[in-house]
């Protein structure tokens, strides 16, 4: 006996048998089993969900002689006929080869004829949307008005093709994407039907594969199976001629250190393999993808994408290393490459192109790029922060600015010149308390406090500069050399106002924050130092005029 392809060995006999649908499923059985059957059907969905398999069990448990909860015995003389497809009752047109009105109007010819055998006379019309105009109008009558023995089943992937006169005169089915973990369950009963062994990670493979669809997923199985009896992910990935996911991870890690070097290395490797650069930019695609849904979902991704629990860990640890808005212009361009390479004459050359693109997308000077590398760089700041959180406020580069700042006062000719009056007209003012009794070093030092609890970036950011002042309404922070980009940051959106919050707070009293770059804080020094020097004049001699004279010593 010739060989039968799997997914006709496991085609649906019975409702009970079909795997997902449920909804539709109950539906369909309840009708069988009230009578209350309608003339024409619509199933609509992608190839292999279900569509011609439910179409031919229905059309089996409206003619069955003893239907049993809404499915046919498969005991009866009908339905032996039927699964013997000796049965003129039930007629299938395939609508994509028969297209013309005048396939139509043959086939409507024969509706005039009552059934022979059972109940109804039914019509399974697939790929119904590539039937013509003129065919619609010629089948329009006929489902306005039909027999009460006659039943029409469409089946369409693409509903939106059919006129809506004939959407309007049938009760539609839309057939879902079948889940992974069913497809997975019903390869299990297969390979075992087959006398085979298949490992899970490999038949979530294939199901991860065949994108909802069933029949796809024998089909891989099937030409699995034509290498041995033993599947693993390995025998798998080399029958779908794609890249296990460790590489992906390398690619995808080359890609987040902009390693252009690395990037070429791995296409290189990619290419010595065998591997289609068109299938193997679907999987940095679907990888890409796969590391979004990381990121905005968290865990509740192992649930989405039916992952195992340390799948999903792996990918939301990567995941934390780029940014959203970086991975989907990555994302974007590997799409453009899928249909770039079906025209391409050189896909090795437009993969690499693709791959350095994506490596180099930071270093464009236009605005997203530049957002893109400010959140890559809090990031940063927020991972150095974890580590030195427990380093004291006090750290050796505010020690070595301190010192530095005194001997270049001491060396100074103008404070030398002032050191003497300093010392014995200078006036120290006490410094002055907030409502709340505390100096404006101890207001700093309590919303930092509150600022690590609340807002842990802004706090480590903070350790990137000192602490410049404060007449205590205003209170300003100087940034480090090299890090003036953070006291943009902090000047700038939300963080502000949840500085000033945290400074009001501390303080009893409304404050405000100003956060200042190497350059600013510079002029602020010495517009400080001019008002000080102005005030000392004024302490010595007084705010009235002074006139100086010139004295000649008698001789």
């Amino acid at each position: 006996m010739a060989y039968q392809a799997l997914y006709r060995q496991w085609r649906p006999r019975d409702f009970s048998q079909m795997v997902g649908q449920e909804a539709i499923v109950e539906t369909l059985r309840h009708q069988v089993q009230t009578g209350r059957i309608a003339h024409a059907y619509l199933f609509c969905g992608s190839r292999g969900t279900g569509k011609t398999s439910a179409a031919k069990i229905l059309a089996r448990a409206v003619n069955c002689m003893h239907p049993q909860d809404g499915n046919p015995c498969g005991k009866c003389e009908t339905c032996q006929r039927m699964q013997a497809e000796d049965y003129m009752d039930i007629l299938e047109f395939d609508a994509a080869s028969n297209s013309s009105v005048e396939d139509a109007r043959e086939l409507l010819e024969r509706v005039s004829f009552p059934p022979q055998f059972g109940a109804y006379k039914v019509y399974i019309i697939d790929e119904v949307h590539m039937l013509s105009n003129s065919a619609f109008n010629a089948l329009l009558k006929t489902l306005e008005e039909p027999p009460e023995y006659l039943v029409f089943i469409l089946a369409t992937t693409e509903p939106y093709k059919l006129p809506a006169t004939i959407l309007s005169r049938c009760q539609r089915f839309d057939f879902g994407r079948i889940p992974a973990a069913q497809i997975q369950g019903r390869l299990r009963e297969a390979v075992l039907g087959a006398r085979g062994e298949a490992s899970d990670g490999a038949l979530m493979t294939i199901a991860r594969a065949a994108e909802g669809g069933m029949r796809d997923a024998l089909s891989i199985l099937d030409m699995c199976l034509g290498y041995g009896r033993k599947i693993d992910e390995k025998l798998v990935r080399d029958v779908l001629g794609t890249s296990d996911r460790a590489f992906l991870f390398r690619f995808s890690s080359a890609l987040r250190s902009e390693n252009a070097a690395e990037l070429i290395r791995l296409v290189d490797e990619l290419m010595s393999r065998g591997k289609d650069p068109l299938v193997f930019s679907r999987d940095v695609s679907s990888h890409l993808r796969t590391l979004i849904l990381a990121k905005c979902c968290g865990e509740s991704i192992a649930e989405t994408l039916d992952l195992t629990a340390e799948d999903a860990a792996e990918y939301i640890r990567e995941s934390e290393s780029f940014t959203t808005s970086r991975m989907m212009d990555m994302l974007d361009l590997f799409m453009h490459l899928e249909t770039e390479l079906r025209y391409s004459g050189s896909p090795r050359i437009a993969l690499e192109n693709t791959s350095l693109k994506c490596c180099l997308r930071t270093k464009e000077t236009d605005t997203l790029a530049l957002n893109d590398r400010i959140a890559e760089l809090e990031a940063e700041i927020k991972l150095l922060e974890d580590r030195v959180k427990n380093i004291p406020a006090q750290g050796p580069l505010q020690e070595k600015e301190q010192t530095e700042s005194g001997k270049t006062a001491a060396s100074s000719p103008a404070a030398a010149s002032r050191k003497p009056r300093e010392k014995s007209t200078a006036v120290k003012k006490p410094e002055s308390m907030t409502p709340l009794g505390r100096s404006t070093d101890e207001v700093w030092k309590e919303a930092l406090k509150i600022l690590q609890k609340t807002e842990p970036s802004i706090h480590g950011m903070f350790l990137m500069g000192l602490f410049a002042g404060s007449d205590g309404k205003e209170y300003r922070w100087k940034a480090n050399p090299g890090f003036e980009i953070i006291a943009s940051s902090l000047n700038s959106g939300e963080r502000k106002p949840k500085i000033e919050e945290a400074l009001t707070a501390a303080s009893g009293t409304e404050c405000t924050f100003t956060a200042l770059d190497a350059s600013q804080d510079q002029q602020k020094v010495e517009e400080a130092s001019d008002e000080k020097y102005l005030e000392e004049l004024y302490d010595t001699f007084g705010h009235e005029p002074v006139d100086v004279v010139d004295e000649i010593p008698q001789k």
